[in-house]
């Protein structure tokens, strides 16, 4: 499922050598204990008409309650689709997605200036790697074999 998500169990039992129903009670297992948190899509959004991402990162202005109001507008705003507390030269980061640049910059970073100080933003111009937990779920595997 790692490296596609529209496996079905029927398919998944055969490739491990088991039957659909451990499949499905190890799969609703994993999603218990909070290891699967869910199953989604990637979606390229530029081939829908949203051309611009970046990520942006800075630190909160003023005080707590500019930190709250900006916590709020970062979950409010559906371009935002991913943000985070941090430790380190910034205190949250998050990644968004517009039309283009200018509206980003219009729409987005506009809202986020007053409440933020050092707000910094680097558009995304091209992909060099898609997310791979799959070779990531094979490292650790290597690993703990290798550490018994």
């Amino acid at each position: 499922m790692s490296v596609d998500g529209r496996s079905a169990f029927k398919e998944l039992a055969s490739l491990t050598q088991s039957d659909q129903r451990t499949v499905a009670s190890r799969f609703e297992r994993l999603m218990g204990l909070g290891i699967i948190k869910r199953v989604t899509i990637d979606i390229d959004w530029s081939k829908i008409g949203l051309a611009a991402r970046a990520f942006m990162g800075g630190t909160t202005a003023l005080g707590q309650k500019e930190r709250e109001r900006l916590f709020r507008y970062l979950r409010k705003d559906p371009r935002i689709v991913w943000a985070a507390t941090t430790i380190g030269s910034h205190e949250y980061f998050m990644e968004t997605i517009d039309v283009d640049v200018k509206t980003l910059r219009r729409e987005v970073c506009s809202e986020l200036e007053p409440l933020t100080s050092n707000l910094g933003t680097s558009i995304v111009t091209d992909q060099m790697k898609e997310r791979d937990h799959a070779s990531l779920l094979g490292y650790l595997r290597k690993r703990r074999y290798s550490d018994s």
